[in-house]
């Protein structure tokens, strides 16, 4: 090899070693295509879960480390970039609604960070586990413990991952706004849930929840204890700060209908006891939504528009 070469390998040697932070492994170009922006992808071991994440950094086009980004922090990203790899061949398309909504002028530049979920661990990782101590009927609850979660909830683990060991690397590796303002949680179905618990748990860190059609039954009926539970827990643990911002939304087809009656519950409690004003609140119902990817894509701009141009 030539000097010239020697000095770029070890150029670029250097630059993937200053991306470990603690059990990281070293940032990759992610296979998945996007339309916009470029897509990392990060394998990061969590000794709050005791076991490797998969991570996807979306960062957008023109990103330069002279810019300080708000950061989004969003679940079941497995499913957020490319139709081609998801199980259902339906994505969120943030790369397409985030760098269009960027390119308009509509929201600021942002990272979007997508959190791998694991299909034999996932209802137990995103079902909240302190709001369960407010149920009633002992039936209830063994049944989300036992049988929806397999008897194993780890929803205050995963949001301490989030906190302590991801969102640390994120502000490491990346040009962020590490502030509770400019840093956001969003998700949809059980992901709704783990957003507002997460802004519940962590008003320090998370300046804004976005929630799509959550699945507020926390069951797969109409059963009230848990939506009940839920109220209670939030009521007590909700910032009230006039700092924090919250969308909720809801659709009418499919499991989302099990959802209404709690939506429309929520919303005014929101306003009324929760202490949300207009400007702080932002709630749709959409009449023929579904409870799909595909469907949270096409709305998706309403809660990033929100939550990214908010006024302090």
């Amino acid at each position: 090899m030539t000097n010239r070469t020697n000095n770029i390998v070890a150029l670029v040697l250097m630059l993937a070693t200053s991306f470990l932070s603690g059990n990281a492994q070293a940032l990759s170009q992610s296979p998945l295509q996007v339309t916009s922006g470029q897509l990392q992808h990060l394998e990061i071991y969590s000794p709050e879960m005791v076991e490797t994440i998969k991570v996807d950094i979306w960062t957008p086009q023109g990103y330069s480390p002279q810019e300080k980004y708000p950061v989004v922090y969003m679940h079941d990203g497995q499913n957020l970039f490319d139709a081609s790899s998801t199980w259902n061949h339906q994505a969120w398309e943030m790369d397409s609604v985030a760098g269009e909504l960027i390119e308009t002028g509509k929201i600021p530049p942002v990272i979007i960070v997508g959190i791998h979920s694991v299909n034999s661990t996932r209802l137990g990782d995103l079902m909240p586990e302190k709001p369960l101590k407010y149920l009633t009927c002992d039936t209830v609850k063994q049944f989300i413990v036992n049988s929806m979660c397999r008897g194993k909830l780890r929803a205050d683990e995963y949001l301490a991952f989030i906190v302590n060991t991801l969102k640390p690397f994120i502000d490491s590796n990346f040009s962020t706004d590490p502030t509770m303002e400019a840093t956001s949680i969003m998700g949809s179905s059980m992901g709704g849930l783990i957003s507002i618990y997460g802004m519940a748990e962590y008003p320090e860190v998370f300046g804004s929840a976005a929630c799509l059609s959550t699945h507020w039954s926390g069951t797969i009926d109409s059963n009230p204890d848990f939506p009940n539970a839920m109220i209670r827990y939030l009521g007590e643990s909700l910032p009230r700060d006039n700092k924090h911002y919250l969308y909720m939304d809801n659709g009418d087809c499919m499991i989302d209908t099990l959802y209404t009656p709690h939506f429309n519950r929520i919303n005014v409690i929101a306003r009324d006891e929760w202490g949300f004003g207009d400007n702080r609140l932002l709630t749709r119902y959409l009449p023929g939504a579904s409870h799909c990817e595909r469907d949270w894509a096409e709305r998706v701009a309403l809660p990033l528009t929100f939550i990214l141009n908010k006024k302090r």
